[in-house]
């Protein structure tokens, strides 16, 4: 059951992750379906070109965070640091549930819910990796 789990977040980093590069097509409308249009062009100094660098990195990201939970159930050869990238990933995902729910309070959206549900749900998945074996 833990090795299904740590299987399930790989397959959602892994569909986060094409859903980041397909959002390349339409940038802007995906950052103003989030509200975030603004911030992201202020931080990345209005050069439109750093808005898409910003999201690929993004997407290479979630992607290495699907192949950490694919070596934790053992399916594919241990990576570096193994058990501290699990523990950053549960650690980074708790924080995200914690600050996307408050934010509920204030404003209220179906899509601010699940982006904040999404990361509790690879909490759950990514938990098992702290405890499987160590394997070396």
């Amino acid at each position: 059951m833990m090795k299904t789990r740590l299987r399930l977040g790989a397959v959602l980093h892994f569909i986060i992750s094409i859903g980041h590069l397909a959002c390349l097509f339409f940038l802007e409308e995906a950052f103003k379906a989030y509200d975030i249009l603004d911030e992201m062009t202020s931080l990345c100094c209005g050069q439109t070109w750093l808005l898409y660098a910003v999201t690929i990195v993004l997407a290479l990201a979630f992607a290495v965070a699907g192949f950490y939970a694919l070596s934790a159930s053992g399916d594919i050869k241990r990576m570096p640091l193994q058990r501290f990238a699990i523990i950053a990933i549960v650690a980074v995902y708790s924080l995200r549930t914690v600050v996307g729910l408050g934010s509920l309070v204030w404003h209220f959206s179906f899509l601010g819910l699940f982006s904040s549900l999404m990361p509790a749900l690879l909490v759950w998945c990514y938990l098992p990796g702290i405890y499987i074996n160590n394997r070396k």
